[in-house]
């Protein structure tokens, strides 16, 4: 990866962003390198054929009548859009737009523009494009450590944040819990129902966790129906509050699947408190033994690891 792709890529907040907010980033960028295309085109022709501009070329609103503009518009209240790199996208966008009017009724009206307004306008393009593309490469990245049915993150993206979260622990004396979270009987849901209502439940279930847990909280995507959560400033009896709440709503949340009843799904949660040195394995390690004792003692209920676990 390029300085210059690694520095796109800073702005990109992982953990922020839905998977649909990261997709539509995608879609618009690349859509405003081929609309710049398309108004170039238009651009040229009128040029080379001396014809009055088009006025999608030369009105002092181009900028903001142009997809891209009216895209940023919308949403620039939206915390990615105070972000340097989209402060500068927006700039270089504004700007060609602003001199290609200019260029565009000089070349019309009178005898045509110099070789360097006309450079320099090209080379306004290119770093336009140039700095999109980046741009749409960082956040295409960032969307493929999500996980595509769920919208959590993936278990790569797992290990880096818990690995941070210990140094963080190490510096700020503050505790951490970990929980792996599992879909009760949920091979019976494929199998009654079919993988597509299945489907409908992890992604429901995800978004009820998402919705209940505190917001400074993480879920992944830890593998079939089994999802971790990381629960900062929290030892395991404050985690075990967190996810009686979780618990309890999912539980009282029927799920609806097309062409059948509502379905109620519970889950079962084992609860372990991250240590700053000690392997993360282990750790997943204890909250898996929670787990299987939640699931063994009757399902739907939390259980935190202790020693007398092991």
């Amino acid at each position: 990866m390029s300085a210059q792709d690694n520095s796109a890529q800073q702005q990109v907040p992982d953990s922020a962003l839905s998977r649909r907010q990261l997709e539509e980033i995608v879609r618009e960028l690349e859509v405003a390198v081929e609309e710049t295309r398309q108004w170039l085109a238009l651009f040229h022709r009128a040029l080379v054929c001396r014809l009055r501009p088009d006025p999608e070329v030369v009105t002092e609103d181009a900028h903001r009548v142009s997809r891209f503009g009216r895209w940023y518009s919308t949403n620039r209240d939206d915390d990615i859009f105070s972000q340097p790199a989209f402060a500068m996208l927006v700039e270089m966008h504004q700007g060609l737009y602003a001199h290609a009017a200019i260029l565009a009724v000089r070349g019309w009206k009178d005898d045509g523009i110099s070789t360097e307004e006309y450079d320099a306008l090209l080379h306004k393009i290119d770093s336009f494009n140039e700095q999109a593309g980046r741009m749409a490469r960082a956040f295409r990245a960032a969307l493929s450590d999500l996980d595509p049915l769920t919208g959590t993150n993936t278990r790569s993206t797992m290990e880096r944040e818990l690995i941070r979260e210990q140094q963080r622990m190490r510096r700020s004396g503050r505790p951490c819990s970990i929980a792996i979270a599992d879909i009760d009987k949920f091979k019976s849901v494929n199998d009654t129902y079919g993988h597509q209502a299945g489907d409908r439940v992890l992604a429901r279930v995800t978004r009820i966790i998402e919705d209940t847990l505190r917001p400074y909280d993480s879920i992944y995507r830890f593998g079939g129906e089994e999802f971790l959560i990381c629960l900062p400033d929290s030892g395991p009896e404050d985690a075990r509050r967190v996810l009686d709440r979780v618990r309890n709503t999912i539980s009282e949340t029927p799920i609806m699947i097309d062409g059948g009843d509502p379905l109620s799904v519970t889950v079962s949660f084992g609860v372990a408190q991250l240590v700053p040195r000690r392997n993360l394995k282990d750790i997943m390690e204890r909250a898996d033994r929670a787990l299987y004792e939640a699931k063994s003692g009757g399902r739907n209920q939390v259980v935190v690891w202790t020693a007398e676990s092991a």
